[in-house]
Formats: structure tokens, sequence, C-alpha cells
């Protein structure tokens, strides 16, 4: 692995961004993804639809979050619409709104992390509460409560309320369920409307089903021409008012309203016949325990969904259901559309003959009745089609069938991510598009049942580790350290055949957590790789030389230099033989080994083995790579260090502009390029493009690094002494702050900057 300055994002997050529930436009939504290197969004999904029969209740709500009940709860069964409620509300109320997915507590606390660091709290102490070493809910509400201006944190589909805290007297609440302070408000949406659940804390409002009139012109607005308002009405008295069985409906009867009308065509055609059919054609759905909705709901949520798949087998697409069905056993998260390779779904006896134009026709089909959207999603992962269920869709889906049934969709969704991740390259950032959008489905592979896991254990390991070794590459360290954790806690390191891919996965741990300075555990982490991988692997395997070159970086991070020197020359001398000179462990072990002779001084020897290292990364991996242009940075760091400033400016330009465009702006080596480009404009006299580089850095590195990291506090005081030394002192204190070791040390900010800082 190679040994260079790294930096991580700390904004993480897997919050959903599609409309849950409701009179929706559709069942599947496609809303922006994340900000930069992050995985969602805290951005209230947008209303693309009219609302019907709900003004009242918004209305209700949103004067009660304004008159000070800062807490409100709408409950209600899947499918009622509490989701459209709460977007309703957040576009009526003049407030910053954090929107939260809360359906699972890994969800929950991904999304509070991201609303913490929005509220202003520092990474670095959201990191370590989030990590266990302190309590994260006082961080947020401590954070929370400083907050100035009206804010509104929803809660969306929080249906376990002891996941929140709930139900414990309020003096002594320490959960995530607390009393706003007086500009903030608390909205929740969640299936459980017991006011015991909720300890007295809250304002319960039940989210009903329609009315008539308004479920019956929730069908007119779909389908204008199938009935009329009488027939309308009746339909929606038959569906119970149901949100979500009222769309599909309307969807169904308003594509039935563009077919031609062939002899023969058995199908419901009007708000009437599609009743009867209701009624007649389909028998009980038998009700799985474990199913999270009344029997009434979903029986009518079946019986409105199979009415619309069996509608696209008349019309020739036996598949739709099947196909459907395996979507469902993929995280709730836009799915890839390079995922579904018919190569490897018509090995499947539902799948039998399955072409790339019949599965094209199958998906524009499902997404005609409303089952399906595919579209493409907006940031970093513009360039990756994908499809989105609707969560409800997706969680009925889910419990269809015997139980060998859905065993096998899991396992076939499984295969079918695994190939996806096999053919896409962890290391290279074109392909990063398409693991942002992986990895919520790899993630989700370890909540799998654990007759598929234990069956497709190396699969599921190896995807693992390739995701962890993707988010070490572009810097997505908390989403990284997450997903290693649960891995190693859910594999047991004993089963022999997938020993290789959970030391790939420690080691990428313990990657992650050195270049978050966590030195004490990383050691701990190589360390037990490094006693295993011999064994695994072989004394002079390309992996077990890695543990070793990582162990040298460890002593170098703890600044014993010379033994790391003497361990990466070791390893890179041992690679070359084995491996071979152009093998990219003997490179990244030169690569480490020239960063140590330049630590300890020896610039010039430093210069040679850089300059080797580099004509052979740009024959081996070509000179775009990560890791060539990672050399040609650090090169010219020895050319600084030997003052040849204008050559180095040139160079650091040029792989400046490289990052930004390859990596990003807020890429750890975007930001270390941005500050070595900043220290040598510095060392030429150019102070103000020198600042304005190191205020580039900083508006990003705190989420990056983490306020307190070694890096960020260089570049403060870096920046600092550009700024005294422009006779801008009162800007100087304003960079370093309270908490600078500067401003700590010394007692006031300026006392021990250094003029000549750059």
């Amino acid at each position: 692995m190679e040994q260079q300055p790294t930096v991580h994002n700390v904004l993480s997050g897997n919050i959903r961004s599609a409309v849950l529930a409701g009179q929706i436009h559709g069942d599947v939504h496609v809303h922006g993804g994340a900000a930069g290197p992050g995985l969602g969004s805290l951005t209230p999904p947008a209303l693309t639809h009219d609302v019907r029969g709900r003004d009242d209740l918004v209305a209700a709500v949103v004067e009660e979050l304004r008159a000070g009940q800062n807490c409100v709860v709408l409950h209600g069964a899947g499918g009622y619409g509490k989701t459209t409620m709460a977007q309703c509300v957040a576009a009526e109320l003049d407030a910053e709104t954090w929107w939260v997915d809360a359906s699972s507590e890994r969800s929950l606390h991904d999304g509070l992390r991201e609303v913490a660091l929005r509220a202003g709290a520092s990474p670095q102490a959201v990191h370590e509460a989030w990590e266990g070493r302190g309590h994260a809910p006082d961080l947020l509400w401590r954070q929370l409560d400083q907050v100035e201006s009206r804010w509104l944190l929803v809660l969306d589909n929080a249906d376990d309320a002891h996941v929140l805290g709930a139900g414990r007297p309020l003096a002594g609440r320490t959960g995530w369920l607390r009393q706003p302070s007086s500009v903030g408000g608390m909205l929740i949406t969640s299936r459980d409307g017991i006011p015991q659940s909720w300890g007295g804390l809250v304002r319960l409002h039940a989210v009903e089903t329609l009315p008539v009139v308004d479920g019956a012109q929730m069908l007119l607005d779909r389908a204008p021409d199938a009935g009329s308002a009488e027939s309308a009405g009746e339909l929606a008295q038959r569906l119970a008012g149901l949100p979500l069985a009222l769309h599909l409906a309307g969807q169904y009867l308003a594509v039935i309203g563009t077919m031609p009308l062939v002899p023969d065509l058995d199908l419901p055609v009007d708000f009437d016949s599609y009743r009867a059919a209701l009624d007649d054609r389909w028998p009980e759905v038998t009700e799985p325990p474990e199913v999270p909705y009344p029997p009434k709901e979903r029986e009518t949520l079946h019986r409105t969904w199979e009415l619309s798949l069996d509608l696209l087998a008349e019309r020739g697409y036996p598949t739709a259901r099947p196909l459907l069905r395996l979507l469902s056993h993929f995280a709730d998260a836009p799915v890839p559309l390079e995922v579904l390779r018919t190569d490897i779904l018509a090995k499947a006896q539902v799948f039998d003959g399955l072409t790339a134009v019949h599965l094209a026709a199958v998906i524009k089909a499902l997404s005609g009745v409303g089952l399906l959207l595919s579209d493409s999603l907006r940031g970093p992962e513009s360039s990756v089609p994908v499809l989105r269920l609707h969560p409800i869709v997706r969680e009925t889906n889910r419990y269809l069938g015997d139980p060998r049934e859905r065993g096998s969709h899991v396992a076939h969704s499984v295969a079918l991510l695994a190939v996806m991740a096999a053919r896409t390259e962890a290391t290279d950032p074109a392909m990063w598009p398409r693991w942002r959008v992986l990895l919520p489905h790899c993630t989700a592979m370890l909540d799998v049942p654990a007759a598929v896991l234990e069956g497709m254990l190396i699969m599921i390991a190896r995807t693992c580790e390739r995701a962890t070794r993707f988010c070490i590459t572009a810097g997505l360290v908390l989403q990284g350290l997450d997903l290693a954790r649960v891995a190693l806690s859910r594999f047991a390191e004993t089963q022999v055949e997938a020993r290789d891919a959970l030391l790939g996965i420690r080691n990428d741990l313990a990657a992650m957590l050195l270049g978050r300075g966590d030195l004490v555990e990383a050691e701990a982490e190589f360390r037990a790789v490094l006693e295993s991988a011999p064994a695994v692997f072989g004394a002079k395997h390309a992996k077990t030389l890695g543990a070793r070159h990582n162990m040298a970086g460890v002593l170098q991070a703890r600044g014993e230099v010379e033994r790391a020197e003497s361990e990466f020359r070791a390893v890179a001398e041992l690679a070359a033989e084995v491996l071979g000179a152009k093998h990219p462990a003997t490179l990244s072990a030169r690569h480490s080994l020239a960063g140590a002779l330049r630590a300890r001084g020896r610039l010039a020897a430093a210069e040679a083995e850089y300059r080797a290292v580099l004509e052979l990364r740009q024959q081996v991996l070509g000179e775009g790579h990560l890791h060539t242009m990672t050399t040609r940075s650090d090169l010219a760091g020895v050319l600084r260090d030997s003052g040849e400033l204008a050559m180095v400016e040139a160079e650091l330009r040029e792989v400046l502009d490289w990052a930004v465009g390859t990596l990003g702006d807020d890429h750890p080596r975007t930001l270390i390029s941005r500050t070595n480009l900043a220290g040598v404009l510095a060392g030429r006299g150019d102070l103000k493009r020198a600042e304005s580089e190191l205020r580039a850095v900083l508006a990003v590195a705190d989420q990056v690094w983490g306020a307190d990291h070694p890096h960020v506090l260089t570049v403060r005081g870096s920046l600092a002494g550009m700024l005294v030394k422009q006779g801008k002192l009162a800007e100087a204190e304003a960079v370093l702050g309270e908490d600078h070791p500067i401003t700590r040390a010394s007692g006031t900010a300026l006392d021990s900057v250094s003029p000549e800082a750059d």
C-alpha cells in the first residue's frame, strides 16, 4: 500500500432521498445524489405531484411548529402518505430543513452524524462520538441548541421509537429524541402511533386514509378518461382510500387507455371493471408474520400491484414479476442498470432466454405502470444509469413467494453485484461514480440471511474487500471504516476459504485508521494481518510483503524514520527479487523508501529514488494514474526542499490541475497538492496567491481531515504566517482560533507565529 499523506472526508450518509409514500406521481423517485464524496443528502425531497385532501393536516402541523410545539409525529400505516405530509410541512415552514432516513438504526445514525456536522460540530468530535468514544446524542443536541436560525429536523420512517430513546420521562432523556430549542423543530413520520411509545414528548397526528372525494380526484388526476366521478368514488372506496393503491390503479388505467382493444383482451379498462377485477380475479394473499403491515392494507397493496404485473404479463412481459421481485432484494438505494447482466440473469429458470432487448423493454414496461423508474443520478454519480423502486413496493415484494424463492432472489442479487464489483477497478477515479452507486448494496450484502451468507461467503467477502479498497482511494473513510468493521464482525475468520479476503479487509481497516491518525489501533490491526499473512499467502507473496510495508509505514508515522527506511528497503529488495522490478508492490515500497530518505534529509538519494519510481510507474501504470501522479507530487516536494522553486511551481500546477479534474476539489490528494503549491508560492514571495490556495484548502479541510488533524493545524499556521507578513493581524488571529496549538501555548494567537511561515 502507498505510504503517503492521506486525508478523508467525514461526511457520510446513506440518506434516502426518495418520496417514500403517499399521493405520488409514480412509485419510484430519483433525486440528487450526494454532494462531494458523500453518498446522500439531507435536502428534503421535492414535491412533484398534486396533494389531495391534506390541507387541514398540513396547516395544523405548521401552526404547531411555529407556535412552539417543537416535536410532532405523523403516524399511520405504510402507503398512507406520511412522507408526503412531511414534505408539505417542510415546504410551508420557513426553516432550514434536514431530512434524515430513520428507517434503520444504521441510516438514522449516518444521517444524524451529518446533521451534527451541518450544525457546526467539529468533524473530529463527531468521528470520536460516532466511534463510541463519546456520547453522540449529547454532542448532536449541544450543537443543535447553539443554532440561532430556525431549523427543522425530519426523521422519516422512524418506526421504532425506542431507537430514538423515546418512551422515557423527559427529565431523564439521553437518546436522540429530545425537546428542541425555541428555534428548532422535529417532525417524525412513523407507523407507531401509541402515545406511550413516545413518552409524552411529542404531539401525535394520525395520517388517515383519504376521504372518498379526494381519493376519487386522485384517480381522475391520473386516468381522466376511465369513468365518471361516481365510478372513481366507488373504486376509491374499494381501495380504502390508500394513496399508494389509488395512484397505482390510476396509472394502470392510464396505460390501458392507450392500448388497442383487440379481441380477447380481457383486462379492466375503467374504474368499474378495475374494481370488479379486484373483487373477483385475485385470491387472498397469505400474510407472512414478519411483514410490518396490517393484513388488510397489505392485501390491498398486493392486489393492486399484482394486477399491474398481470397487465404486463398479458402484454408479453411475464418476466416483469420476477424482475421486480429480484430488484426488491437489493438495498434501498438506486440500483445500477449495469448490474443486470443478461448472461447471468438468463441462467435462472425464471429468466430463461432473456435478452438485453427484452430486459430493456421489461424495465420500460414496469416504469409505465409506475412500479419502477429508470433514470440517472445527479452529482458525482451523474454518469451512472440507475433504477429505483419505491420503498414500499420494494418492501412488499421482498416478502412475496416461498422462502426458497426469496432465497434464490437474494443469492442472485449478490451474484450480480459481485460480478459488477469485480469488473469495476476500485483505484481508478473514472470508476468511482459506479462505486458510489455500488457501495450501499455492498453494505447490504452483510445483512443477507445466514444460509445465503454461508453459501456465498467468498463472493461476499471479496466484494466487501473491493468496496473497502474503493473507500480508501476515494477518501470515504467513515463509510469504509463502518463497512470493514461490520464485515469483520459478521464473518468468522476461522473460515479458511475466505481468509485472504478477510485479511484484505482488515488491512484496509488498518490503513484507514492510519490515515485518521489512530496509530495504536492501526498498528494492532496491521500486526494481526502480518501475523496471519505468511500462513495464508506465503512469506514472499505480494500481500505478505504489503503487510510488512504497511508496518514500516506505522514506524515512520511514529517518528522512527531510520527503522522505517531499513524496512522499506528490505521489502523493496525482496519484492524486486520475487515479484520483479516493475511489480506494483516493488514500486510502492520504493516510493515509500524515497519518502523515508526525504524525511531523514537525504534529498539527493530521495530525488534519485523518486525519479526511478516515476519512470517505471509511467511505463507500468500510465502517466495519469493516481500512484504515478502521487510520485510526481512527492518528487516536486524534494525539489522544493532543494530550493528549485520555479520548476516546482510549474510541476505542482500540473499535478493540481490533474487532481481537481480527476479526483475533485475535496479529495485528500487535491488538498495536499494545493497546500504544497501554496508553500512554493509563499517561498517565491507571492503571498496573495499562496493565501488564496490555503483558504481554498481550509474551506473543506475540516470536513476531510477533521479540525484537530495535524494537516489542518499546519495549514492554519501557514496561512496565519502569510497574513502576519501582509500586516493582516486580525485575520491571522481569526484563522488560528482559540483551539489552535499556537494559541493554547502562547495565550495569544500571534505570539508564536513566524512571519516566514509558508
